[in-house]
């Protein structure tokens, strides 16, 4: 054990590279309890030995690794070293990090997301070996112990990580749910085993914006799981359900995230490297369902990729249930028979996501209403881009209703209708657009928000018409680019003043020249 100058848990809570009161170096993969982590003493300090140790100092602690190749974990054929759990690990009680990245030979992820996946190398393996359905790695009885989690390669865990707590725990360049080399699942069986599942009011933060913090999380039941009310979670530029490379999927056997209520929660964002990649989770990307007046204030999905590759041309669509292909599901499922009051992409740069080959609707909005999706874009979805539905499931197009009284998701907020093409120049087109809401039915301003359409999706966000109260049910006329209509489509969305975003809207620009159009 080597003695650092103590720290103070509350700067460890505002950066944790600060220093430690004491760094516990594992020396052996033995499972056995050896505690001792003496310098220069060989095999005295085990995995389970150094969180034991650990929790009987009340400072904030580190665990390292320098386990030889002469040690009886050390696997030959991929040049790591497999800790074998048989029972349970001790909680963590105390503030820790443990830093896999410590091992000789491990190097942190340094790709950058616009390159895509992941060049970490991971040396340190934890694999539960027992009949048992216990966790990997989890906090303890004290809720404000800071635990930070980097480097490791963890499976075969009911949940790898397990968070209860009210600190910032993080989980950093860790691989839940693969292998050692991030290209298999670890576990092919038929199993319920999640990546990280979380429970509390810590301001929990799962990967980051750096490259190193990218966490990859496949192979799983659940990459991601909580069954109670979560607040401010940040879940940042992770790999979730692909392999290492983001271009072949290792895919989530239900969801890649799934919560119930939560507020707060921010799923990517529009910093660079904030965005996840969601590929291949078999029952959807996301699903969120709660109960209450507002289940989800304040939670933003920003800057996500799914379905696809950051070159975004290979199929790697979420929701096509390969159990029951016939029942393909959404690739963000919301639910609630309330408000929503969440945030799907937005106005800002690096806010809006890209969804690809989803294997139904790209988004369903089930039941709950004030679900704002902005400026994102769409291809090779197998179902509709947006589904509003009265239920947990899609229905798939709504027709509009006279001044928009019906109920349902988003209120089955009426789409926007082109109901006239003025002048056409060699660069733009004015379109007369009408949205048919009432204000005893929707909350101005409307505003409608205008796509370039490719086969039947909406390929580019191009502009945005407000249309306030005075307004209401009345037609408007917005001057768009000729290349709005570059093939042969024009898709438009409108958004109440609470954020119930409708279904998209479509124009064809055999529409431009037909009887009533030309002139």
């Amino acid at each position: 054990m080597n003695a650092i100058a103590p720290t103070l848990l509350a700067g460890l809570l505002l950066n944790t590279s600060a220093t430690w009161a004491a760094t516990f170096t594992v020396d052996t993969g033995s499972d056995a309890s050896l505690s001792a982590c003496m310098d220069a003493v060989a095999d005295d300090c085990s995995l389970r030995g150094a969180i034991t140790a650990a929790n009987a100092t009340p400072d904030s602690d580190r665990i390292e690794f320098d386990i030889p190749d002469t040690d009886a974990s050390y696997q030959a054929s991929t040049a790591h070293w497999r800790i074998d759990v048989s029972s349970a690990l001790p909680l963590i009680e105390q503030s820790l990090e443990i830093d896999g990245y410590t091992q000789p030979g491990s190097v942190e992820n340094t790709l950058t997301p616009e390159l895509g996946g992941s060049n970490a190398v991971l040396k340190i393996e934890l694999q539960n070996v027992s009949a048992l359905s216990i966790d990997g790695l989890s906090s303890g009885n004290n809720f404000n112990a800071l635990i930070v989690l980097r480097g490791l390669a963890i499976h075969h865990f009911a949940n790898q990580i397990a968070y209860f707590s009210s600190a910032p725990n993080r989980v950093e360049g860790c691989f839940l749910g693969t292998d050692i080399s991030g290209t298999l699942a670890a576990n092919a069986g038929n199993h319920s085993q999640n990546g990280v599942r979380l429970l509390g009011n810590g301001n929990f933060v799962i990967g980051g914006t750096s490259a190193a913090a990218r966490n990859l999380i496949s192979g799983l039941y659940n990459g991601i799981v909580s069954y109670q009310t979560l607040s401010n979670v940040r879940i940042e530029g992770n790999l979730i359900g692909s392999d290492i490379s983001g271009t072949a999927t290792i895919g989530n056997r239900s969801n890649g995230i799934s919560f119930g209520n939560a507020q707060n929660l921010r799923i990517g964002g529009s910093d660079s490297g904030a965005g996840n990649q969601f590929v291949g989770n078999a029952l959807g990307a996301i699903y969120l369902s709660g109960s209450g007046s507002s289940v989800f204030p304040g939670t933003r999905v920003l800057g996500n990729l799914f379905g696809t590759d950051i070159s975004h041309s290979i199929d790697l669509g979420n929701g096509r249930n390969p159990g029951s292909p016939s029942q393909p599901q959404p690739t963000i499922t919301l639910f609630a028979g309330n408000a929503c009051d969440l945030q799907i992409g937005g106005d800002l740069p690096g806010e809006a996501n890209h969804f690809a080959y989803s294997g139904a609707a790209a988004l369903m909005v089930g039941a709950c209403r004030n679900v704002s999706a902005l400026r994102n874009t769409f291809a090779a979805n197998r179902g509709l881009a947006i589904d509003l539905s009265n239920s947990s499931s899609g229905d798939g197009a709504n027709a509009n209703d006279p001044n928009d009284a019906d109920e349902g998701g988003n209120r089955l907020q009426n789409t926007p209708v082109v109901v006239g093409v003025g002048a056409i120049d060699t660069n733009t087109v004015d379109v007369e657009v009408l949205v048919d809401s009432a204000p005893a039915n929707a909350s101005y301003p409307i505003r409608v928000d205008f796509y370039r359409g490719e086969n039947f999706q909406a390929a580019e966000w191009l502009q945005t018409l407000s249309i306030p109260v005075a307004q209401a049910q009345l037609p408007q006329t917005v001057t768009l680019p000729l290349s709005a209509f570059d093939d042969q489509l024009l898709l438009m969305t409108a958004t109440d003043a609470n954020g119930n975003t409708s279904e998209f809207g479509a124009f064809g620009i055999g529409d431009v020249f037909a009887d009533g159009f030309e002139d």
